[in-house]
Parts: C-alpha cells; sequence; structure tokens
C-alpha cells in the first residue's frame, strides 16, 4: 500500500507539470513551437547531467555485484525488447514511434526519484545499472529507428552528449573520483530539472491535439499494454526461465529496483527526440502522458508479481 501511495503522488506530480505545459501555451506565455528549444535542452544538457549524477556513489564488491547482475539483466531484455518490436512491426503496423516507445522506458527522471522514495537510497544505486544500456541503445538504436536511418553510426552514437555523459559517470565510479561541491550542486541542480522540463514540453507539444483525445487514441492502448504490460511480464518470464534467482536469491532487491525501471512508462527521451525531428511528436506526447498515467496501476502490479515470484 506504502508503494502505491508513493507512485500515486509522484505521478501525480507529474501530470501537474504536463497541465503547465499545456496551460503556458493555451494562455499564450509560449507557443507550442517553442517546445522544440526546451526539447533541445533536455536531451543535450540536463539528461548527461542527471546520467553523470546517478553514477556518484561509493563502490564496494557486494555492491559492484548487484550492480552487475542488474546491468546484465537489463541488457538482455533490452535487446530481446527489440527483437519482438522487429517481429511485431508487421503485425500490427508499427510506425518508429510505436517501436521507440515499446522498448525504451522512462528509466531516469521518473523511477530513480521514485526508487529512492519507496525502495531507499541504497536501491537507487543498482536501479542506475540500466542505465547504461537504456543510454547507449536510445542512442543508438532508437536514435536511427526515431530517425528512420540504417546502419550502425557509430560516430554519432560516441559522439552524443548523453553516452559521452554514461562513460564520463563509469570512470568516476570505478576511480571514486568525486566531483567538487561546486560543480556537484550545479548537477544536483541540472539533474532535478529534467523531469518537469521533461512534462513541459509534453504538455506544449499536447496542445497540437484535441486534449480528449489522449483517452480516446485507441492505438495508444494497445502500444502502452505492450509497454506496460506484456514487455515487463515477458522480462519477468525469462528471468523465472533462466533460474538465476532461485541460484541466487541475495540478488532479488536488486533486481526488483532493476525491474522497476522496466516496467516504467514510455521514455520522455522518446518524446524529446520526436519534437526535435518532427516525428510523430504529438503521438508521442499521447503515449508519455496516457503511459504515466497508467503506471500507477500497473507499476505496483508488476513489482507485486515480481515479490510473489521471486521473493
Amino acid at each position: 500500500m506504502e508503494l502505491i501511495i508513493t507512485l500515486v503522488s509522484k505521478l501525480a506530480a507529474m501530470l501537474l507539470y504536463v497541465v503547465v505545459g499545456y496551460i503556458i501555451v493555451k494562455v499564450g506565455v509560449l507557443s507550442a513551437e517553442e517546445s522544440k528549444p526546451f526539447s533541445k535542452l533536455v536531451v543535450y544538457v540536463l539528461q548527461p547531467c542527471l546520467i553523470v549524477n546517478a553514477f556518484q556513489i561509493e563502490v564496494t564488491p557486494e555492491r559492484l555485484r548487484g550492480f552487475l547482475a542488474v546491468l546484465v539483466f537489463s541488457t538482455l531484455i533490452y535487446l530481446i525488447w527489440i527483437v519482438l518490436t522487429k517481429i511485431l512491426k508487421r503485425p500490427f503496423g508499427l510506425t518508429r514511434i510505436d517501436e521507440a516507445t515499446l522498448v525504451y522506458s522512462n528509466v531516469g527522471n521518473l523511477v530513480l526519484p521514485l526508487i529512492e522514495m519507496t525502495l531507499g537510497r541504497e536501491m537507487v544505486f543498482y536501479a542506475s545499472a540500466v542505465q547504461i544500456p537504456f543510454n547507449l541503445l536510445i542512442w543508438t538504436h532508437g536514435y536511427q529507428t526515431i530517425r528512420g536511418e540504417k546502419g550502425f553510426h557509430i560516430k554519432s552514437a560516441l559522439t552524443n552528449p548523453n553516452v559521452i555523459a554514461v562513460f564520463v559517470g563509469l570512470i568516476l565510479m570505478i576511480t571514486g573520483i568525486h566531483i567538487p561541491d561546486v560543480p556537484a550542486t550545479a548537477l544536483q541542480g541540472f539533474s532535478s530539472m529534467v523531469g518537469p522540463a521533461s512534462m513541459l514540453v509534453v504538455g506544449m507539444v499536447i496542445t497540437q491535439r484535441d486534449l480528449r483525445s489522449v483517452f480516446t487514441f485507441k492505438k495508444a492502448w494497445l502500444i502502452l499494454a505492450g509497454r506496460l504490460v506484456v514487455f515487463p511480464l515477458a522480462a519477468i518470464l525469462l528471468l523465472f526461465v533462466s533460474g538465476f534467482l532461485r541460484s541466487y536469491p541475495v540478488f532479488a532487491p536488486m533486481l526488483m529496483a532493476g525491474m522497476m525501471s522496466l516496467s516504467a512508462p514510455p521514455s520522455s527521451t522518446v518524446s524529446q527526440l520526436a519534437v526535435v525531428y518532427d516525428v510523430e511528436p504529438v503521438e508521442s506526447s499521447i503515449y508519455n502522458v496516457l503511459g504515466t498515467f497508467l503506471c500507477i496501476v500497473t507499476m505496483p502490479a508488476v513489482i507485486a508479481l515480481f515479490q510473489a515470484v521471486f521473493m
């Protein structure tokens, strides 16, 4: 019950940011088109700060083993989800945004603060392991999927600020280097802006469509059923079939933190990229808003199932 209450309050706050973004466009403070520079700010400045900040933590051998377990698990799941979307693309007529929405969950600005409030600060470290495959894949596979590009452009991937931030964060974590107080405070400040700024953009973009369409857009319910229910259940099924937690039950709490990230609503990064490159920005924003609303029910249900099966 405590988890459900915390989820509701946090997600309600995120939805309020969307409402504010919607209102400031409707009253003429900003225009819907001005969401694009905000999106660029989030994607290329604020999110890299969030990534680096997530790795500023002390490492012990026990923590490292748990971190690696979550890292391997989440990497395998993302790769399986990518293959699954390719299989489903033609039968379900999936668009580029549909594919990215199904694969990539909102692992950063929504889940990390949520995990700290519900599972404790220790679990934030383990959940941050999901950031590695998420950022490496969304800025390679996801980026190219949304833009409709073919092949793997290694230069684009490695020079992306978010991928660079992953490697910087890893180096700082492994070497035990802590960022000095003054820049660390600035980094924390920028990190805390990701959630509000992302949701504001969603609210601004959604003004381009009738608000009722958020709930009446039938395809959104199908896509979100996959993102919030089918894909997380596939991850739990894989973990069960592997028998890993039967052999190593000590990793169950760590993997549960990772599972919370994997059962999150659609990634706000997908929405940001949809706006930046003008690829179904309204549809992507609908997925984001409706998914955030629906996960009030689906995320606790997925975590409850995980606990029933493995803990």
